[in-house]
């Protein structure tokens, strides 16, 4: 399996990694000269063979470029809350392979924690990066700053569908629009507000309900993006 990394820059002919990168291909994967790996970069990806290997500077030619089929289709945005422990990183770790294109993490008024330091969010964009490695994605989800209630609907992108407990009469998959574009909003652990939901649904978003079990915000959002995506993707 030809091993895949994301780069920042568009990709020459002549191909020069260094940093962690480098030093993952000679020291982690001890790739030798003439095998090859994917470089790839907004949704495309190119192929390179590696001329020179070292841990400071890996040198390579790209041979040909393609579109990455993995990628969706459909751009999904993700208002997820910050959560407790490791939670949010299982979350964005599993979202991303499922093809969410952004995460967009938030605070509101039962919310457990109400912070984002920036070490941590830094984190939480490496373990992005990684699971759209693994997916074989051709692009990371961008993790956004952290908002509150009243400011998260400013910059999801409508149409907003909100998942909340006390939904009864509209289901996830008779919402989700026949759109290329949407976001998904799952609430804390501690539920949402009623005041919450009014807000929400002045400014344009639906509730829906993630069926008739009561559900960790974990496991509500992994399992709701998935539906999304089944219900949009052919």
């Amino acid at each position: 399996m030809t091993h895949r990394f994301f780069v920042e820059d568009d990709v020459a002919e002549e191909v020069v990694l260094g940093g962690a990168q480098a030093r993952q291909i000679a020291n982690v994967l001890r790739l030798k000269p003439g095998e090859q790996i994917a470089l790839v970069r907004d949704g495309l990806e190119s192929l390179v063979v590696l001329e020179s290997v070292d841990a400071s500077a890996v040198r390579g030619r790209c041979i040909s470029k393609h579109p990455v089929d993995a990628e969706p289709r459909v751009r999904l945005t993700l208002g997820l809350p910050i959560l407790r422990g490791d939670r949010t990183e299982e979350v964005i770790e599993a979202v991303t392979q499922l093809g969410v294109t952004g995460i967009v993490p938030f605070v509101s008024s039962r919310s457990v924690v109400r912070s984002l330091p920036d070490a941590k969010r830094e984190r939480w964009a490496r373990v992005a990066r990684e699971a759209a490695e693994t997916a074989r994605r051709g692009r990371v989800p961008a993790i956004g700053e952290m908002q509150d209630w009243g400011k998260l609907f400013d910059v999801l992108e409508a149409p907003v569908l909100v998942g909340w407990e006390s939904e009864v009469l509209v289901k996830l998959e008779d919402a989700v629009p026949r759109s290329t574009h949407l976001s998904l909003v799952i609430g804390p652990e501690g539920g949402l507000a009623m005041e919450e939901i009014v807000l929400a649904r002045a400014r344009g978003a639906v509730t829906v309900s993630l069926g008739p079990r009561n559900l960790r915000s974990e496991t509500a959002a992994t399992a709701a993006v998935a539906r999304v995506m089944a219900a949009l993707e052919p």
